[in-house]
């Protein structure tokens, strides 16, 4: 789906060849997951979720996924119910989503009089293809896609992506498009990561000889194995923004009867304070903004897990969420793609 999208006639390689950013309207569209934001939501999230054969074929073919998909949803949704609880009752993700993008139309208005921006969700409203729509209908010619994960996965920017694609299919909107794919090793996102790095090391003291620990959203090996390039990706975001320290590179959010690429986060902490390390610094280098997986599963689960394994210096790097550098570097992604680069 994703070669489609790319060989599509209104997907635009170079846009600058042939729309004029300074005098058409167009948009920066953003991509992002979803997260329910009360726990009223909880359930349609998870349904959503697990409908989508795109990233997960329960069994019994595609006549079963949706009924099954409602019955996984509303024997999780308790559980799941109760962690977002614990972390103010809902998911801040379209929050800082929206704050992201208002912080980029800010940066290119100052050169583009009329670039709106818009975030579509894609198992959460505002729903992508809505978003769309929208967009129709505040006139823009033109979209540049920018996804919100930096790196490229199916289960990610690819299941966006076909939302994307089936839209185009089916409207006759006189509209273009064109795409940031990834951005794992870009210099700037690099320095931004490393910046937070640095920062996190400091406050650990000058006598403190932290082991830092990257930890990226896990995905299935069986998706590692058909090509999928985000774990080649994420090693080498790991790589350049880990130059220099003590670092590994772990996985978490890893749930289900199905063999995960690791290692695992919590088994990792627990196996590094075993073997006296007790000063950790922990980057979520797949996520840019705080939602469940920050604030529950590294902030409470696995700080909790490395107290009790020993560990006496436990810190997580602060997510981008609304910093000004991150929306300036990702107006700088959507010129670049202005620009045919």
């Amino acid at each position: 789906m994703l070669d489609a999208l790319m060989k599509h006639p209104r997907l635009l390689e170079r846009p600058g060849e042939q729309f004029d950013f300074g005098e058409e309207k167009w948009g920066v569209f953003f991509l992002n997951m979803g997260g329910p934001e009360t726990t009223d939501d909880v359930r349609s999230y998870l349904y959503n979720i697990f409908s989508d054969r795109n990233i997960i074929r329960l069994p019994l073919s595609a006549i079963m996924q949706k009924p099954l998909a409602r019955f996984i949803a509303s024997r999780r949704a308790p559980k799941v119910i109760k962690r977002y609880q614990m972390i103010g009752g809902g998911s801040p993700l379209l929050k800082w989503t929206r704050l992201a993008a208002s912080g980029v139309k800010r940066e290119l208005s100052k050169r583009y009089p009329h670039v709106e921006v818009f975030a579509g969700m894609r198992y959460t409203e505002p729903f992508i293809p809505d978003e769309l729509e929208a967009a129709v209908d505040e006139g823009c010619r033109h979209l540049v896609i920018v996804p919100m994960y930096p790196h490229y996965c199916l289960a990610t920017t690819g299941t966006a992506l076909i939302e994307v694609y089936q839209w185009l299919e089916e409207t006759d909107a006189d509209m273009t498009l064109s795409l940031v794919r990834d951005w794992y090793d870009r210099p700037r996102y690099i320095e931004l990561l490393r910046k937070n790095i640095d920062l996190a090391m400091e406050e650990m003291g000058e006598e403190a000889r932290p082991k830092l620990i990257f930890s990226a959203h896990a995905i299935p090996q069986k998706l590692a194995d058909s090509g999928d390039p985000y774990l080649e990706q994420v090693r080498k975001t790991a790589e350049l923004a880990g130059e220099g320290y003590d670092y590994t590179l772990t996985f978490q959010s890893r749930t289900g009867p199905v063999h995960w690429v690791g290692p695992d986060t919590v088994k990792t902490v627990e196996m590094l304070a075993h073997q006296g390390n007790t000063d950790m610094v922990v980057v979520p280098i797949s996520f840019v903004s705080d939602h469940i997986e920050t604030l529950y599963e590294v902030d409470i689960e696995l700080k909790e897990a490395a107290d009790n394994a020993g560990v006496k210096n436990f810190a997580r790097t602060a997510s981008f969420n609304d910093d000004i550098n991150f929306s300036t570097f990702l107006a700088g992604l959507v010129e670049e793609k202005m620009a045919g680069e």
